[in-house]
């Protein structure tokens, strides 16, 4: 994609969102729908979607953008949850899934760029996050309650015996196998005995 489309493309995305926020804000004027009220985190997850769209679009120029796309969308999903339900309170816990959604956004762009670093980086990541999210909800949700919903401690205890499950399961493609794990190659043995060696003119000698 050359640098005019490029502009261009970019022009095109923010225009969509403006187009797309004002028209929220006329209808919530003109028809008393509160739709921004509600709905406002949507518009996050629209801008999230863009940057997905584009790296998409430019393949592996653009690879780096799934980290904001993911993150980015994550973060709307969260904020429309806790918007409609009134959860705002589940934040001392509900920020480690921008972790893990960080770890995704490298393990994404790796799918691209093919570094068995990266993916191992992402895998850390993730791990990070899953285990943020078990310890910090265990404690706000399971002991404290903080949301009232009323959890109990196996509920938590089960969602992360799931979740490391998960992980286990799809270990082998977060954490590439060392070169340990790999198969030996055999050292290339060269036989210096069978190599001929060029021999140098002899000298003659002047009278």
């Amino acid at each position: 994609m050359s640098r005019k489309i490029r502009k261009i493309y970019g022009q095109f995305c923010i225009g969509i969102v403006l187009l797309l926020t004002g028209s929220l804000f006329l209808a919530d004027h003109w028809f008393q729908l509160k739709i921004i009220t509600k709905y406002w985190p949507m518009l996050i997850v629209v801008m999230g979607l863009l940057f997905l769209i584009t790296m998409i679009i430019t393949g592996k120029k653009g690879a780096g953008l799934a980290i904001p796309g993911i993150v980015i969308t994550t973060l709307g999903i969260l904020l429309f949850i806790q918007n409609v339900f009134h959860l705002w309170i589940t934040w001392t816990y509900a920020w480690t899934v921008l972790v893990i959604a960080l770890g995704i956004g490298i393990l994404v762009m790796n799918l691209y760029l093919r570094r068995k670093g990266l993916r191992r980086g992402a895998g850390i990541v993730i791990v990070i996050g899953l285990v943020q999210f078990f310890v910090f909800g265990f404690l706000f949700e399971g002991i404290l309650n903080l949301s009232g919903f009323g959890f109990k401690n196996e509920v938590f205890l089960g969602i992360g015996l799931v979740l490391f499950g998960l992980l286990i399961i799809f270990s082998r493609l977060l954490f590439p196998r060392s070169k340990q794990d790999s198969p030996e190659t055999k050292p290339v043995v060269i036989d210096t005995e069978s190599m001929e060696v060029p021999q140098q003119p002899e000298k003659v000698e002047e009278s």
